[in-house]
């Protein structure tokens, strides 16, 4: 979700918890710049799952819809569930999907700990630079579970815990031992694990 360091969370009024680690909706613009692609590029990501045309899938932590455009692009004949925590990031994609005049995305408010989606709906997730941000990943993995039929996949891409100019805190950053161990006590299955580039890498899972 986030491409920059952030330990505050804007609320509606405009104040900000230091608590929270969210990216800032003040700051949402920065999720949909073009050069974001240089660190990650949506169909890159494509080409590494196993997705189809007519699937549903579910993007959990979607921020402004960075991922959810082009993967309703791609499965359009599919359904795309746009998922997040901040009202603020989904009439963000709502906006854009009226924009490109795109049918097949559902926006859905969640919490950390509860998506609103039935159980064996998806046939695939993703959770992009999004596990860092939850105080329980875990919890957030198994409702991502529970949400997938049996068999469907699911990728988590996040933050390398390393130092660097980019992204957020290290302290912050979920490393990707913590993150694979999250996955497999969620229920899922680790088919692999490796560094996506030098900023971030990727999990991919079945269930």
């Amino acid at each position: 979700m986030t491409p920059a360091a952030t330990t505050k969370k804007t609320t509606k009024n405009g104040s900000s918890n230091k608590s929270s680690k969210k990216f800032p909706v003040a700051r949402l613009a920065e999720l949909t710049k073009s050069d974001r692609a240089k660190i990650i590029d949506p169909q890159t990501i494509f080409g590494l799952l196993p997705m189809r045309v007519y699937q549903h899938i579910a993007d959990i932590g979607c921020g402004p819809g960075y991922f959810s455009i082009p993967l309703a692009k791609y499965a359009f004949d599919g359904k795309i569930y746009a998922v997040d925590v901040q009202q603020e990031m989904l009439d963000a994609v709502g906006e854009t999907t009226k924009e490109v005049r795109l049918s097949n995305v559902e926006l859905l408010l969640s919490t950390e700990s509860k998506i609103p989606i039935d159980d064996n709906t998806l046939d695939g997730a993703i959770l992009v630079n999004v596990l860092h941000e939850v105080s329980r990943p875990t919890d957030l993995l198994k409702e991502t579970h529970r949400s997938l039929n049996r068999g469907g996949w699911a990728a988590i891409i996040d933050w390398r815990k390393e130092k660097m100019e980019i992204g957020p805190p290290t302290a912050a950053r979920i490393d990707r031992d913590r993150a694979v161990k999250a996955a497999e006590t969620a229920g899922f299955r680790v088919q692999s694990v490796y560094d996506l580039n030098e900023w971030e890498y990727i999990i991919l899972l079945s269930a």
